[in-house]
């Protein structure tokens, strides 16, 4: 059985979704620094201590969001949740993959941050105001993607939209109202009313 390591409500509920999507059997396994749970057998598998980590049945290690989402989408390829290799369809998904992780999970981190970048008010000011405009850019380009309805890529639910709903998300704890962006409004309410995403929410916020 996988054995998938998390904390609820960061980046690593975007796989933990998917394994729920996949149908694979898995055991989860949180992981608190606030509670010392499970962070020590955390550090062993991961010499960043950071989560997502999924061990294998072969108990190969896998760490970072891109790599464990499309391990976990290609033991499945029956569930769609992404295009077999070599076609359009599995790149473009893979390119939103990234765009999330990188371009816009990255972009907030200035606006949880900006103390430990600087002592000075004003300037925690400044970047915080940076960030934002930074963020709101963003999550424009993904309104303007979703205008076409659906999903990000294609007809079927796959691991972009399990990590674009979880980082989007993000927006609401840096106080940015997505209600202003009326197609990813849309497209999160979808998102956040299938079974996967409803039990994996509930389970986080247990």
């Amino acid at each position: 059985m996988l054995k998938f390591y998390y904390s609820s409500f960061t980046c690593s509920t975007a796989s933990h979704i998917a394994l729920e999507e996949s149908g694979l059997p898995y055991e989860a396994i949180e992981v608190s620094w606030k509670r010392n749970l499970n962070v020590e057998k955390l550090n062993q598998l991961n010499s960043l201590g950071a989560v997502p980590v999924l061990v294998t049945q072969k108990n190969e290690v896998i760490t970072q969001n891109t790599a464990i989402l499309e391990y976990i989408a290609d033991q499945v390829p029956a569930k769609k949740l992404l295009a077999s290799v070599g076609t359009a369809e599995r790149s473009q998904t893979l390119s939103w993959v990234s765009f999330v992780a990188s371009d816009l999970q990255k972009s907030y981190l200035p606006l949880f941050r900006a103390e430990a970048m600087t002592s000075s008010v004003g300037a925690q000011k400044e970047i915080e105001k940076f960030a934002e405009q930074s963020v709101r850019e963003l999550l424009n380009h993904v309104d303007s993607a979703l205008a076409k309805g659906g999903f990000i890529v294609g007809e079927h639910f796959t691991i972009a939209d399990a990590l674009l709903f979880v980082i989007s998300g993000w927006a609401e704890w840096a106080e940015i109202d997505l209600a202003e962006y009326e197609n990813l409004a849309r497209y999160r309410k979808q998102i956040a009313e299938r079974p996967a995403v409803e039990k994996i929410l509930k389970l986080e916020d247990s």
